[in-house]
């Protein structure tokens, strides 16, 4: 977030807090599976695109500190996590393709 303070108005509208949020790495993350909601399984795209955990995963989604260690993503993991997601669009994207190619 930038060095200006933020005024009252800015602190209640939603928007101008995710886009402030949308600034950092780790809470770009965060407002991602926050906003995905439950759309992506956190277990298989853990197991599939970083061959770890679902709870792994998720510790260093939320930054959680477990044994006096805060939990984050190093700059390699957020670019494979980068990479998943346009992946699983890619993915998408053709099913749809496929459905909407297919006759009644």
């Amino acid at each position: 977030m930038d060095n200006q303070k933020p005024t009252f108005e800015q602190i209640c509208d939603p928007a101008w807090r995710r886009a402030e949020q949308m600034k950092v790495k780790s809470e770009a993350v965060w407002v991602t599976f926050l906003e995905l909601g439950g759309l992506i399984n956190v277990s298989k795209l853990a197991k599939e695109y970083f061959n770890k955990s679902q709870s792994w995963f998720v510790q260093k989604v939320r930054g959680i500190t477990v044994c006096n260690k805060e939990r984050e993503f190093t700059t390699e993991e957020y670019a494979r996590l980068s990479a998943a997601l346009r992946d699983i669009a890619r993915r998408l994207t053709e099913y749809a393709d496929a459905i909407d190619a297919a006759e009644e």
